[in-house]
């Protein structure tokens, strides 16, 4: 498939309308319909679904403008990096998946300090759990991820950040299990809980549990700890989460109670493993590492 047209799908894509797109690209109107007309003949797919009040995706379009905004992206990067190699100013993007942590300071910091000697220097930082950001780490379209234990994932190079959390539990100020300092497996069974997909973090709790995780009354799942508290809030049960994760808005009623014993994860940096980082990668690596050494 061709960039240009890609970039033609993702603009249609994104205003709805073939006229608005057309005078966005600077290209006529019956060429952009005819450029998707011809994505279409080479998928063997309809793209859009056409109507009165303009055009929709169809659920191929939608996989599509995933797919292609990963491509177009890493197209743009790989043209900043190539572009870049004939100066000694860093430009370009550096993208990064990150769990939400605190821990990403460290690579805010780094990012700061290495930005102002490089102004083209740009950096796209993308939230998501472990498994989005390693899924986007061997797809090449994230440089770097910032990612909260409990394991290593195959395939990666690490570099641990001095930074740990604690597991326990988000709940309600007017449950009983507020009034714990810590929250025991015994005091679990028969919570109803919200806890996060990956099954990494469902192994990762089972043992502490001391159970397999089916056993568990689990309620609902989470990707990100912000809908998690909300459903706390509501009264839906108990988020298994990390410390230092619940948004203040929500600190009058919701509380965090770590586990008892502890159940730590540490936070670190992966990278695809013997790939040829970019220039302003390894730059931001070697920053990180000066700030946390």
């Amino acid at each position: 498939m061709d960039l240009r047209i890609l970039r033609y799908f993702l603009a249609v894509a994104d205003e709805g309308n073939i006229t608005r797109a057309a005078n966005r690209l600077h290209v006529s109107q019956p060429a952009l319909s005819t450029q998707l007309a011809a994505l279409e003949d080479e998928l063997g797919q309809k793209l859009f679904a056409r109507g009165a009040r303009g055009i929709a995706l169809t659920e191929k379009g939608v996989a599509l403008q995933q797919r292609a905004g990963d491509l177009v992206d890493l197209a743009e990067r790989i043209e900043a990096e190539i572009k870049s190699k004939d100066s000694d100013e860093l430009a370009g993007t550096v993208a990064i998946g990150a769990g939400e942590t605190p821990a990403f300071r460290f690579v805010a910091r780094a990012a700061d300090v290495l930005h102002r000697g490089n102004p083209r220097l740009h950096f796209s930082v993308t939230s998501g759990n472990g498994e989005d950001i390693v899924a986007h780490l061997r797809e090449g379209t994230f440089d770097l991820g910032v990612l909260v234990g409990p394991g290593r994932y195959d395939g990666f190079d690490y570099l641990t950040l001095p930074y740990t959390h604690h597991w326990g539990l988000a709940v309600r100020k007017d449950s009983p299990l507020a009034t714990k300092k810590r929250i025991s497996p015994k005091d679990v069974r028969g919570i109803p809980l919200i806890c996060s997909r990956q099954a990494m973090v469902k192994e990762f709790l089972a043992g502490w549990f001391g159970c397999p995780f089916g056993k568990l009354d689990v309620v609902a799942n989470y990707n990100l700890i912000y809908n998690a508290a909300v459903f706390v809030e509501a009264g839906l049960g108990a988020a298994v989460c990390i410390d230092g994760m619940i948004p203040q808005e929500f600190a009058e009623r919701v509380v965090f109670r770590p586990f008892a014993p502890a159940l730590v994860s540490d936070v670190y940096l992966a990278w695809r493993r013997n790939a040829a980082l970019p220039p302003a990668t390894n730059a931001l690596l070697a920053a990180i590492r000066a700030k946390t050494t």
